[in-house]
């Protein structure tokens, strides 16, 4: 009877002895961050690992990235595995692998461990980042005021520019009015000159009775008549007698300009298109 006992606790000795270490004290093949992707390599001689379809609810993905044989070591396959944790914690990643379709593959444990990127003390609050705008735009807080300064200013130069560039506006065009005293100073200035002959005269007259035709009522006397009319006005004869005299003379006059502007002045008001002469 003790004999049997003592063999059977050699035996359960021997068994105990032979058992893998616990899952919870199995060293990590890698270790990694929430969110942040680990790695490692397993050699396999077995048949072909591939990935089993993982559940929705998993708390690690896992791919396999390459897949190499190793020279060195005959009938070893050389897996890259690459696994990202969503919660942190140890996983094992045996249970993602099968062969073919639906036959799991009898794998080692593949233990992994995930850290927190926060710490178990910490509150939910949001830290500012000091020096830069943010951790994914890397450059300081300036560059974007800056920027936005650049946006600002932008149109007031292109509108300058587009103003430098725009041609000059064309003068203004200055519309001359010509006058009767217009028309009548080229016969004065002949007559002055004791160059004026008959058809200037002819046209200096007509000029001077349509002008005056309304005011002194000329419209029904005849050519000679309407014109010694004109000649007894004190103003509308003016004119007209002084160059009569001048041609009479028959010599250039000394008569200067400001008594010609004088003679010329009530026939500065009226616009020559309103006087058609007969």
């Amino acid at each position: 009877m003790m004999r049997a006992v003592t063999v059977f606790l050699l035996g359960l000795i021997l068994v105990l002895l032979h058992m893998p270490a616990p899952l919870a004290g199995q060293d990590s093949l890698s270790q990694s961050s929430v969110g942040i992707e680990g790695h490692f390599h397993f050699q396999w001689s077995g048949e072909a690992l591939e990935v089993a379809p993982i559940p929705e609810d998993s708390p690690v993905l896992v791919r396999i990235a390459a897949v190499t044989l190793d020279t060195q070591e005959s009938g070893q396959t050389n897996y890259d595995i690459r696994w990202l944790a969503l919660l942190p914690g140890e996983h094992d990643l045996s249970i993602f692998f099968h062969h073919g379709e639906n036959r799991p593959a009898d794998l080692p444990p593949m233990m992994v461990n995930a850290d927190s990127l926060l710490g178990s003390d910490h509150e939910g609050n949001l830290a500012n980042l000091p020096g830069t705008l943010s951790p994914v735009i890397d450059f300081p807080a300036w560059v974007l005021w800056a920027v936005v300064g650049f946006w600002l200013v932008l149109p007031l130069i292109i509108l300058t520019v587009l103003r430098w560039m725009r041609p000059p506006p064309p003068p203004p065009v200055i519309e001359v009015v010509l006058t009767i005293a217009d028309k009548l100073r080229p016969y004065v200035d002949q007559a002055l000159a004791g160059e004026l002959d008959s058809e200037g005269k002819a046209a200096l007259e007509r000029l001077l009775l349509a002008f005056w035709r309304d005011d002194l009522n000329l419209g029904s006397f005849r050519h000679a008549e309407a014109l010694q009319a004109m000649r007894g006005h004190e103003v509308a004869g003016e004119l007209i007698v002084t160059v009569e005299r001048w041609l009479h003379s028959g010599k250039e006059t000394n008569a200067d300009t400001e008594q010609v502007e004088k003679l010329l002045q009530p026939y500065k008001t009226m616009a020559a298109d309103r006087v058609v002469p007969e």
